[in-house]
């Protein structure tokens, strides 16, 4: 049976209500909010992180940088052979009902030579998974979804490496579909500190070969959902005496996104001041010469708003920090707002249903042929009849 579309009807028109409500409600805030961050851009860089020092491990938003919070830049001139490469990445998680347990990474990237007039170079690196110390964690607990991310992060970052190291010498902007910073270790670092601190070490080496080949590379994410400058805002409206855990959790623009405030600050073109990300995560990275910045910036006329993070040695570098915002403005013309090179390197690294049942089926050939039981669980095998909306009689 499909989805009970007469009974989801009614519930549309209150989403509808609902969601037009909230969005007026976030409008009447939006004038306070940038108040608030009018305010924060008044005191100076020294206040600010003292305000921030106070606030301490509990803070959760952004921390100020050198450039004024109000500051506002235009984008410089595209270098002249500038290479701009890109990476994603997609996964086949592992699957207990499958007929063998194992799980698949591919990572697809290209990279192309601005206004040289030849093709993008392509290429897409497959692996498949199934050794045990893969598929189980340090415990020996079979390993969870969050694991495999890690793991296909890495791999992607390893292929911007791959790509820096192709045109080393060169101008070359690399960029991630994705923020900078390793999300999944803070599911699953308290369980897998080993397993994780493999994959981070593999991580920040990869990004040793990118600073050393002389590129620079940027994590650019698409409609960020993130709060972090309108939490700077918020801290700096409090008096030192009354920065506290309840005052910090009571946060009247919680609600709210940075996009938002943004979208009102820049113009075309513009990217905002930089921040540095407070997430405990960018210590490993602060560690290692890695600290992660980030700026908004705004990719073409319609008002797209992107987070864009780059490590400190690109944001600290103002001729690197300029060729990734021309290099992304330049990408993002004629996509609507969202680099080129990440759309073809999506579209490489993409694996359909179809890839992952032809992939089964000759797992499955495979296991037979060297006299091994091959059948998915009952349950996958049910699932399938259920999916393929076949009636059968009971």
């Amino acid at each position: 049976m499909g989805l009970n579309l007469p009974q989801i009807l009614g519930q549309l028109e209150k989403m509808s209500a609902a969601l037009a409500e909230q969005q007026a409600a976030l409008r009447r805030l939006l004038p306070a909010a940038r108040k608030a961050f009018e305010h924060a851009a008044s005191l100076t860089f020294e206040e600010l992180d003292a305000q921030v020092k106070r606030a301490g491990d509990r803070y959760r938003g952004a921390r100020p940088t050198e450039e004024p919070l109000l500051a506002v830049f235009e984008p410089p001139p595209l270098d002249a052979g500038l290479v701009v490469a890109g990476a994603d990445g997609s996964q086949i998680y592992p699957d207990r009902h499958a007929p063998a347990l194992y799980f698949a990474v591919q990572v697809g990237g290209l990279a192309m030579e601005i206004g040289s007039g030849l093709p993008p170079q392509v290429r897409t690196q497959s692996q498949l998974y199934y050794q045990q110390e893969d598929l189980h964690d340090q415990q020996g607990y079979p390993i969870g979804n969050a694991m495999v991310n890690g793991r296909r992060d890495a791999q992607e970052m390893k292929a911007l490496a791959d790509w820096a190291g192709t045109y080393a010498g060169r101008p070359l902007v690399a960029l991630l579909d994705n923020g900078l910073l390793l999300w999944f270790a803070l599911q699953v670092r308290e369980q897998n500190q080993k397993d994780v601190d493999l994959i981070l070490q593999a991580y920040l080496g990869n990004l040793d070969r990118l600073r050393d080949s002389g590129g620079c590379v940027a994590g650019f994410i698409d409609r960020p959902r993130s709060a972090d400058v309108l939490a700077l805002a918020h801290l700096a409206t409090l008096p030192p005496s009354g920065v506290s855990d309840e005052a910090l959790r009571v946060n009247p623009f919680r609600a709210l996104t940075d996009r938002a405030l943004f979208e009102e600050l820049l113009q075309p073109g513009q990217r905002s001041a930089c921040f540095i990300d407070s997430s405990p995560l960018n210590e490993d990275f602060r560690k290692k010469h890695h600290e992660v910045l980030f700026f908004y910036l705004k990719t073409d006329s319609r008002g797209t708003i992107a987070r864009v993070e780059v490590p400190a040695w690109v944001a600290k570098d103002t001729a690197l920090l300029g060729c990734v915002h021309a290099a992304i403005l330049d990408q993002c013309r004629s996509t609507g707002g969202f680099p080129y090179v990440l759309v073809r390197a999506h579209e490489l690294a993409v694996i359909t249903n179809e890839d992952r049942q032809q992939l089964e089926g000759l797992i499955q050939q495979r296991l037979l042929e060297s006299g091994l039981g091959a059948r998915p669980s009952q349950k996958a095998t049910t699932k399938r009849w259920t999916r393929s909306r076949r009636k059968h009689r009971l």
